[in-house]
Order: C-alpha cells, then structure tokens, then sequence
C-alpha cells in the first residue's frame, strides 16, 4: 500500500490556461464517467464552446481514442492475461502517449476544450492502491510519456460510489465482453482499495468528489450528477 502522496500540481500554467481547457472526469468502475463527459461536452457546445471529448486508456467509440489506444486497451482490459504492475503501468502509459500526441495535445494547442474520462489519476489509483506500486514512480513514469501540461488539467472531478450492488449493476449494463475485465472482476477488497485512493488522492490534492449515491440512498440521476459538475467548473 502506497504511504506518500504523489508530488503534482493540480491546475494548469497561466500559460497553458489561455489554450484549451483540459478537464477529467474520474472515478472508479460504473460510476458514468463516460456519460457525464458527454453532458458537459454537450454543455461546452451549447456555449458555442469547440469541445473534444476522449476516453482513457481507449474506447469503443474511435472517434475518442486511437487504433493503437484501443489496441492496447484490449490487452488491459483482458483478465485472461496475467501480468504485473508494472507492465499495467507501461501499457497504459503507452496508450496515454499515443492519445495524448494524436489528439489531446493537438486540441489544447488550437484552444479546443478536451473531456476526458479517466487520465493518469486511474493509475495512481489502480497501480498504486491497487497493486501497490509507489505513487512517484507512476507519476515519474507517466511524466516521460506525456507532458507537464498532462499532468496538470485545468479541472479534475472524481466520481464515486461506495454501494457495490449498485456499482456491479452499473457494469452489468454495458452488455457481456468476450474475456472478464482484469480490474472490474476482482474481488470486493480490491475494490476497497480503489474507493480508498480515490478518497486519499481527492484530500491530498485538493480535488472534488461528487457521490453517485444520494444522502437517502437512491441513485442520482445523471442530470443531477451533471448539475453538481457544472457548479464546479463553471
């Protein structure tokens, strides 16, 4: 178990502030990140706002990631695969160099706003919380397959949810895959550790956190998930 805090800022340069906003949603498995990344892109839009929205470390839809990124993200993803850490950490940060350099980082150049489902944060989270490597080391790692600017979103919002039945129904809902998960389909005690570097990284870092269960304990609503990023960012 990680004991120190990675060393990184949390906001962007004054410089790279007058580009495009990089913004990210994060948080563990089925808590709609991906959804909520699209309603504050539709947000974004409605301002007559250029916006671009990615999903780390790849998705299904291309228009959002690379071939290469999805590539690797069908190695991650496979739980059929046993592997290390460390060779965790070096495929998703080979699919975050490539997404960085063939989308993201040409966005923010052209003052595009970039949306973002996950960034290296997750790693920290699963490679660090999770299978116990050293926060620096990730966040070194990742500083040599990325940039500075990377490591520094303008925003970063987490999303969680602590209530494990409702988070497997969440996953259930976007249908079988061909192979189990690597991360969703460990055990409720490793999902423990996530929520737990979530919760430790959002008060290191100063970052917010928006739970997607209500005090009454019902699901909220993705508008209303929304609603509450919105009154952060803008």
């Amino acid at each position: 178990m990680p004991d120190e805090s990675p060393s990184l800022a949390t906001s962007a340069s004054p410089i790279d502030k007058a580009r495009g906003k990089y913004i990210v949603i994060e948080g563990n498995d089925g808590t709609g990140k991906s959804t909520q990344a699209e309603l504050l892109a539709d947000y974004f839009r409605a301002q007559n706002e250029k916006t671009l929205v990615v999903e780390e470390p790849g998705s299904s839809d291309l228009s959002k990631s690379t071939p290469v990124a999805n590539y690797l993200r069908s190695l991650i993803k496979n739980g059929n695969l046993a592997r290390s850490g460390e060779i965790n950490l070096a495929l998703f940060s080979a699919a975050r160099r490539e997404l960085w350099q063939q989308k993201i980082a040409p966005a923010l150049e052209q003052g595009i706003t970039v949306i973002s489902a996950r960034n290296y944060l997750s790693t920290l989270v699963y490679q660090g919380y999770g299978e116990g490597l050293s926060l620096d080391y990730i966040r070194d790692t990742t500083a040599l397959f990325t940039s500075e600017r990377y490591l520094h979103p303008n925003h970063t919002i987490i999303l969680t949810i602590n209530d494990e039945t409702e988070r497997n129904k969440r996953i259930a809902k976007r249908g079988q895959l061909t192979a189990p998960d690597t991360f969703e389909s460990r055990s409720t005690s490793f999902q423990r550790q996530l929520n737990k570097g979530y919760s430790v990284l959002a008060r290191d870092l100063c970052l917010p956190m928006i739970d997607c269960i209500a005090t009454d304990g019902r699901r909220k609503t993705a508008e209303e998930i929304a609603a509450e990023i919105q009154a952060i960012i803008i």
